[in-house]
């Protein structure tokens, strides 16, 4: 996999995470977004959409990417209610120019307290002692902390087979120029072991706390930058 592709599924990645609806604040029936993204500070062709449907408690999360160098798509499927989470179902699926297609795929079984995960060489499972989520699912519960005022936050999340804690931190806040305006946004940053890898998502309290930009650093020869273009999204 090239730096170019994984540093480009990242984004993918984190667009679709943080793009989510907050119980807390007014409920969001649905969202569609266009992300606009450069690589090496050159925009790229291709469209990037997200797409969140909620019905009543459950819901269901969509980015789709299709792009020259690869076509991919994230879904995750929760139940969220009083900012809980509980994981039902996720599954990835990427395609790149003369290579297999890559999947990924996680079903919770709540009753049995087991996670199951399956992609094209291996099957594991994972018992559900404690919560345990999928790559997108938590940030949801992340946002609510966000909302309340914390700065710091991390969550145990099953990616490629393998179970990590992802912890982000607020680092300080920033005016963000993008398709809806300019904005004010908080500055959220993973924190890595490696020094080479860097990811900030800005985050607008002004737009319901949704995700406005992100800036992901694959290594020194490789950097994305997302920025949203436009979006639609319904209230109650």
């Amino acid at each position: 996999m090239t730096l170019m592709h994984k540093a480009y599924i990242a984004i993918i990645l984190l667009v679709a995470t943080w793009l989510a609806p907050f119980a807390q604040a007014q409920t969001i029936d649905h969202v569609d977004a266009v992300f606009t993204v450069k690589y090496n500070n050159k925009l790229t062709d291709g469209e990037n959409h997200l797409k969140i449907h909620r019905h009543q408690n459950h819901y269901e999360v969509t980015f789709s990417m299709d792009h020259w160098m690869s076509m991919a798509t994230q879904t995750a499927r929760f139940v969220m209610q009083d900012c809980q989470v509980q994981p039902q179902h996720y599954a990835s699926s990427t395609k790149r120019p003369l290579k297999a297609e890559i999947t990924q795929r996680l079903d919770f079984d709540w009753q049995a307290q087991t996670a199951h995960y399956q992609d094209n060489d291996t099957q594991k499972d994972f018992a559900l002692h404690t919560t345990l989520y999928d790559p997108l699912s938590f940030f949801f519960e992340a946002r609510c902390d966000l909302m309340a005022g914390k700065t710091q936050f991390s969550y145990p999340v099953i990616h490629k087979g393998k179970q990590k804690t992802h912890t982000y931190r607020v680092v300080g806040q920033e005016k963000v120029d993008t398709g809806q305006g300019t904005v004010n946004a908080l500055i959220v940053e993973r924190q890595r072991s490696s020094k080479n890898r860097k990811t900030r998502l800005y985050v607008a309290p002004e737009l319901d706390y949704l995700l406005v930009k992100i800036e992901h650093q694959e290594s020194r020869l490789a950097t994305i930058n997302a920025s949203l273009k436009k979006m639609e999204y319904q209230v109650q």
